[in-house]
């Protein structure tokens, strides 16, 4: 069977499908004259936006319930896909497959389903005991759908995104505006998509604090509803450049390739920092690498403390069942993480790929 017409499916989060990225490529390496389209949710349709891996992306609005998947249903009826691959596994791309093909579809179609590990992270989750220390990476697992369906396994897991022209020119438009061309930018992500997860406020202001008094610029990201941001631009007397919630996904990719580094919580700012080549340090708390999230690039860095009760979420949701509470992330010092930004940034200007 000739292999024409692909769909990849993933529909959230954020971070998930920028590391989706890699399978878009090895995809088309595996199959260069292949149509290949991408489904998603309507609200992250546009960090895919200008991969030339992908030939559509249809987008799923999901808040419109059953008829606007019966809707997608139809459409993809239409192309008939040889190859589908399911990255989520979700209740809503089970049902969508099952719509498609019945209970017994896998046996007439090309399918492949994500290996979501689950039982292993609750296994980590609730006895402590690591059966995921030689899992692989979540990019690498994306990559791994491709297993059955081509001779060559070795993949290139490196994430990627597509700023346009227009992008670039918006971000450029905006360092020329604050003045801040030419000059050391460090990227900080001071909120999550859960709070349990958030290194305290109070320590990325002490950091900001001093990246500023050593003459670096400061840029806060984060969403549109995010408070940490803007809790450190009002207490703070110098001058920060906040734009959280004013960029969209790929003006976000555009600025980041200005900075020279990017400290967040273990987040999407991760992602979006590592997919355009800059270190990202990535601060874990009630979550851990094993679960497949952590940064890979050579200078990027992981700051974690180890105690009996990590992890104790797969995202940061709920609440610490400790005396002290989210000691996972008090516990990592302002020092610690100002220590290694330095090493990093001194190390760069030494090959001069900074300006100071």
């Amino acid at each position: 069977m000739s292999i024409d017409r692909i769909l990849i499916i993933r529909f959230s989060s954020l971070g998930d499908i920028i590391l989706l990225t890699p399978l878009f490529r090895e995809t088309r390496k595996r199959f260069p004259g292949s149509q290949i389209d991408f489904l998603t949710s309507t609200s992250f349709a546009s960090v895919c936006r200008n991969n030339p891996n992908i030939n559509n992306i249809i987008a799923l609005d999901r808040k419109k319930g059953n008829r606007e998947l019966n809707r997608v249903v139809e459409k993809i009826k239409q192309t008939d896909y040889d190859l589908i691959l399911d990255g989520h596994q979700s209740l809503r791309s089970r049902l969508l497959l099952f719509k498609l093909f019945g209970i017994f579809g896998r046996l007439k179609k090309h399918i492949g389903l994500i290996d979501k590990r689950s039982i292993k992270r609750n296994i980590l989750l609730l006895t402590k005991i690591n059966l995921l220390k030689t899992a692989v990476s979540q990019r690498e697992a994306y990559c791994q759908l491709l297993n059955p369906f081509c001779e060559d396994k070795l993949y290139d897991t490196s994430t990627e995104l597509f700023p346009s022209k227009e992008d670039n020119n918006a971000v450029l438009d905006i360092l020329h505006q604050s003045k801040t061309e030419g000059k050391t930018i460090i990227a900080l992500g001071p909120s999550a998509s859960f709070s349990g997860k958030c290194w305290p406020k109070e320590y990325f202001l002490e950091l900001t604090n001093r990246f500023i008094e050593r003459g670096f610029i400061v840029l806060l990201l984060g969403g549109p509803d995010d408070k940490e941001p803007n809790w450190i631009e009002e207490n703070i007397s110098k001058l920060v450049l906040n734009l959280a919630g004013k960029l969209s996904y790929l003006e976000t990719a555009a600025i980041l390739k200005y900075c020279s580094l990017s400290i967040s919580n273990d987040s999407a700012i991760v992602h979006f920092a590592e997919a355009v080549k800059v270190p990202a340090f990535a601060i874990f708390g009630p979550t851990v690498k094993e679960f497949g999230y952590a940064p890979y690039r050579r200078n990027s860095r992981i700051f974690e403390i180890q105690l009996p009760c990590r992890p104790c979420s797969r995202n940061g949701k709920g609440d610490c069942k400790i005396t002290l509470k989210r000691q996972c992330l008090k516990n990592i010092s302002v020092e610690s993480v100002w220590e290694q930004a330095c090493r990093l940034l001194e190390k760069k200007r030494d090959y001069n790929d900074l300006t100071f």
